[in-house]
């Protein structure tokens, strides 16, 4: 159940000017670093990289509460996945990261992810989610997927011998797919599904600082966030990272961190499965990470 076409229009229309935004600043980045001698493109390692890319084992973590609300009435209510439909709220996934230390002031990174749940339940009380109502006993079936691409420009007006400081835009792309599936047989078979799937670029502003805390151990510290509101649909999201590594030589890194991110939205003015019956949903999705990395330098 999407939001009004018109919003959703100008929801994507300024995620779009924000991606433009920081196209335009890493087009200037790459002009000022092949303009730079390549002596000076070096001289802020270790504390960046030229080149990286990492892998990374993931202990993740999850929370996810949909609710679907008739607008007028207010009935409906907010289904917790984990806890209501026995979703698991723990998995073990790998993580890609790359990073471009453009010049000494720009760096370009991007970081994925890509998780997929299922789950079946029973309901131990009717259910009501928006214009839906799921009978007491009725068998659920859920499946959802989520993938998310973040990508993010920094720009570092602060850069010393072993530390430095910065801030920058980007955007996190990500793909939600929900599928709730439930039947009940009574003797006569009652049934209903419901098929959600979004994509959006959400943008966001970071900062971060770093830090060679020794001539080997390296810090990297960011937080990101935005909050916007366009039409009838608001919210905002929240990112955060912490790394300890250990460099090894001039090609190779070990290490491991923390990485949070949530996502808080309010849509009204939805139209629901029945033509005269206007829905508000909301979405709370957090996800958090424990891992450990192989960083290989260039």
């Amino acid at each position: 159940m999407p939001p009004p076409e018109k919003d959703l229009e100008d929801f994507m229309e300024n995620t779009d000017r924000v991606r433009t935004h920081v196209l335009a600043l890493v087009i200037v980045a790459v002009i000022v670093a092949v303009a730079a001698p390549a002596q000076a493109q070096r001289e802020f390692e270790p504390l960046f990289d030229k080149f990286n890319f990492k892998g990374e084992l993931s202990w993740v973590g999850l929370k996810t509460q949909i609710g679907l609300y008739e607008q007028d009435s207010g009935e409906g209510g907010v289904l917790n996945f984990e806890d209501e439909l026995n979703l698991g709220d723990q998995q073990t996934i790998p993580s890609l990261d790359f990073e471009w230390q453009i010049a000494k002031r720009h760096r370009l990174a991007a970081r994925w992810q890509n998780l997929s749940r299922n789950s079946n339940a029973q309901a131990l009380t009717e259910i009501d989610w928006g214009d839906e109502t799921i009978p007491i006993d009725a068998d659920i079936t859920l499946s959802f997927d989520t993938m998310q691409i973040f990508v993010d420009y920094t720009f570092y007006p602060w850069v010393k011998e072993r530390w430095a400081g910065g801030f920058g835009l980007g955007f996190r792309w990500i793909d939600l797919g929900t599928t709730l599936t439930w039947m009940l047989d009574t003797g006569q078979v009652e049934e209903g599904s419901q098929d959600l799937d979004v994509s959006a670029p959400l943008p966001y502003i970071n900062f971060e600082y770093r830090r060679l805390l020794t001539d080997h151990w390296r810090m990297i510290f960011l937080v990101g966030w935005l909050d916007v509101t366009i039409g009838d649909v608001g919210g905002g999201q929240y990112i955060g990272k912490l790394g300890f590594e250990y460099l090894l030589g001039k090609r190779w890194a070990v290490g491991g961190g923390v990485n949070y991110a949530a996502i808080d939205v309010d849509a009204e003015n939805i139209e629901g499965d029945l033509e005269l019956i206007t829905l508000r949903a909301t979405l709370d999705l957090d996800i958090w990470d424990l891992s450990i990395f192989g960083r290989v330098r260039f």
